[in-house]
């Protein structure tokens, strides 16, 4: 069984119990008078049930545990300990209630154990990984005074008694949640702890006043305004003017949307260079109210190149500028975004794609950058919906760069002839088979590049978020019969019925799979990633949030680096949600997941796509000073809580995530 589905038998089991359990003692709180047999058999049901589900949480729990800490941390050492106890009071009170049914303590035993019971069905989403003892200490609190007010209810205890727990009570919750909220009102945790005792220094202050970094060295304080690319680059530029605006577009299905976009063209323009080329990117808002910035991803620029709100700068407002320069030193596709309220602002047209081509030119003649996105309803491949046909002449290497730029998973195929994934997230992939009959998944976010020789029949490339988005392609010398093209049939093509290809187990190892490769040295820092939603405060709003290690953005703890550090990384989905979790600045390289080490070529992401009960380790090396997002690029779950930093002590930012309009999401 998968650690998903452990995780959704564990929820509804204990769920039930709760249920059932608090059931049994409203049912037994409801005996002012002797029990006839149906309603005895009631009772004894529903705490025979609840004992019972517990027993199988349980078991999930142990199960979950051997998967993984991150899973059955709170479910051990909180849950099951609150259920136990309710279940035992339960018990007691049964037998004492069968034979005193109207008398108020087994009645009480039988409420309180419910309220027990489910406390701890609710401590996973309300406490979460890793155990927070207050919050735990605060739920046993609002356990027993709902008890003391069930046995001041049942034994007519009068007034005061009632009004004095049931007060009481609310306070406690009532200054629990404050205390979330004040929580959500504290400073913003996103520069490392060194960087903060420097917060109120200035750029580049005197070595001899900073905090040591790692092997305890003092480090010049640096602001992320400061890392930038040099006025003195000497290299071929590259100049383009982005004018983001509303604007409405009419796609070649007739549908008619409206959107905001970089160009007179959705995406924006395509930026293609070659590898070396300065690019320097002047960017405009004419009006689009929230604001806007250019966020290169999956190019590791420097960290105030990166164009995120509120960090490595203010939003440019309407009629505001921002220049943008970077060499752009890797080949591949990247593709670039709106990094100020991204969740709306690239799922209405605010993106575009970014070739890099290496020098000397791409080996296949034809080499298209396909962006899927979906707007307005309709599913673009590249700027365009529906099916788009173009002719090639059979024996011509074709290259597809394409891109997810939606917020959810999307699977991709080629039909009618073998292709290859040559790269990933802009990084080659070595000695990789030809593929027929599978599909490739793509994380939000990702990229792959697909390449295919044309046949002498039709080849089709499709996606699952649409039958009838497609780019055909056709000989010059006409179509043969499908059955004589190869692979699949060509115009059959369903990507979400085809098995789907491993990336982890594709292509040409070149080091020990799973292990750290020699080049890079010992591991000198780890971390974790531990993924979730649950209630909290988000901007001073109540949501059901998506969290990392029970926190939303901005509290989130960074993850601290010195430059030089190689760091593991873990991170685990304990929710029921896909999160492709994107890091700036940096590629990492897989080393496992769910334990099973990574056997293909190596394999260097700017976004991971953790599916639910995954566990996935990763190598970041820390070669790129900064402070970096690190987010869910499912852009709504950032919105939503689900981002932090990766910051490098002695960096800090000028910036305020909450100030000017800025909304780093």
């Amino acid at each position: 069984m998968t650690t998903a589905a452990l995780l959704a038998v564990y929820a509804v089991a204990i769920l039930a119990a709760g249920g059932a359990q608090l059931a049994a003692g409203f049912a037994a709180a409801g005996t002012a008078h002797p029990p006839n047999a149906r309603e005895r058999r009631l009772v004894v049901g529903l705490v025979t049930g609840a004992a019972l589900a517990v027993l199988v949480a349980t078991l999930a729990a142990l199960l979950l545990a051997a998967r993984g800490w991150w899973f059955a941390g709170e479910k051990l050492l909180v849950a099951l300990p609150f259920t136990a106890v309710g279940v035992g009071c339960a018990i007691v009170g049964l037998v004492r209630w069968r034979r005193e049914p109207v008398a108020p303590g087994p009645r009480v035993l039988l409420l309180g154990g419910g309220l027990a019971v489910t406390a701890g069905a609710v401590a996973s989403w309300i406490i979460g990984y890793p155990p927070s003892p207050v919050a735990t200490a605060l739920l046993a609190v609002l356990v027993l005074l709902g008890t003391g007010l069930a046995w001041a209810v049942l034994a007519r205890r009068g007034r005061r008694a009632i009004a004095g727990f049931a007060g009481i009570a609310a306070i406690v919750l009532a200054g629990s949640i404050g205390w979330v909220w004040l929580a959500d009102t504290a400073p913003p945790s996103i520069e490392a702890s060194a960087a903060h005792a420097h917060a109120d220094g200035e750029p580049g202050a005197d070595p001899d006043d900073s905090e040591g970094g790692a092997g305890g060295e003092a480090s010049a304080v640096v602001s992320v305004d400061e890392l930038r690319t040099p006025d003195t680059v000497d290299a071929p530029v590259l100049g383009i003017e982005l004018v983001a605006a509303h604007r409405e577009f009419t796609l070649s299905s007739g549908t008619e949307v409206e959107a905001w976009s970089f160009g007179d063209r959705l995406p924006g323009p395509e930026i293609r260079v070659t590898e070396g080329d300065l690019v320097e990117a002047t960017l405009r808002n004419r009006d689009i109210d929230d604001g806007v910035t250019l966020h290169w991803h999956g190019v590791d620029v420097p960290n105030g190149e990166d164009g995120v709100a509120g960090v490595t700068q203010d939003a440019v407002m309407p009629g505001g500028e921002f220049v943008s320069r970077f060499v752009a030193d890797t080949a591949g596709t990247y593709w670039y975004h709106t990094h100020q309220v991204s969740s709306e602002g690239v799922r209405r047209g605010l993106y575009g794609m970014l070739v890099v081509e290496p020098v000397g030119g791409v080996a296949e003649a034809v080499d298209l950058a396909v962006p899927v996105h979906t707007i307005g309803g309709a599913v673009l491949l590249g700027g365009d919906d529906g099916e788009q046909v173009q002719v090639v002449e059979p024996g011509t290497a074709v290259r597809l760069r394409v891109a997810n730029t939606d917020r959810t998973p999307l699977r991709v195929a080629v039909g009618g002839a073998p292709f290859r994934v040559v790269a990933v997230d802009g990084r080659d992939l070595a000695g990789g088979r030809e593929v027929t009959g599978e599909s490739v998944r793509l994380g939000a976010g990702a990229r792959a590049d697909l390449v295919f020789d044309m046949p002498d029949g039709e080849v089709r490339f499709g996606v699952d978020a649409s039958d009838d988005s497609a780019l055909v392609f056709r000989p010059r010398a006409g179509v043969v019969p499908a059955a004589a093209s190869a692979g699949p049939v060509a115009s059959a093509l369903a990507p979400a019925e085809l098995p789907e290809l491993d990336l982890l187990d594709y292509g040409r190892p070149s080091a020990t799979p799973g292990e750290v490769p020699a080049e890079f040295g010992e591991v000198t820092a780890t971390a974790e990633l531990v993924l979730d939603r649950m209630p909290r405060f988000v901007g001073g709003a109540p949501n059901y949030a998506y969290t990392v290690k029970r926190r939303v953005f901005p509290h989130i703890e960074p993850i601290e680096v010195d430059e030089g550090d190689v760091v593991r990384l873990t991170i685990a989905n304990r929710g029921f949600e896909v999160h492709p979790m994107h890091v700036h600045g940096h590629h990492v390289l897989v080393l496992s997941r769910d334990g099973e080490p990574a056997r293909g070529a190596p394999l260097w992401l700017d976004t991971v796509d953790v599916r639910p009960g995954e566990v996935w380790e990763v190598l970041l090396v820390a070669d790129n000073p900064g402070i970096w997002m690190d987010h869910c690029h499912d852009l709504e779950h950032a919105a939503a809580g689900m981002m932090m930093s990766l910051a490098y002590r002695g960096v800090v930012t000028p910036f305020e995530h909450d100030a000017h309009g800025n909304r780093p999401e």
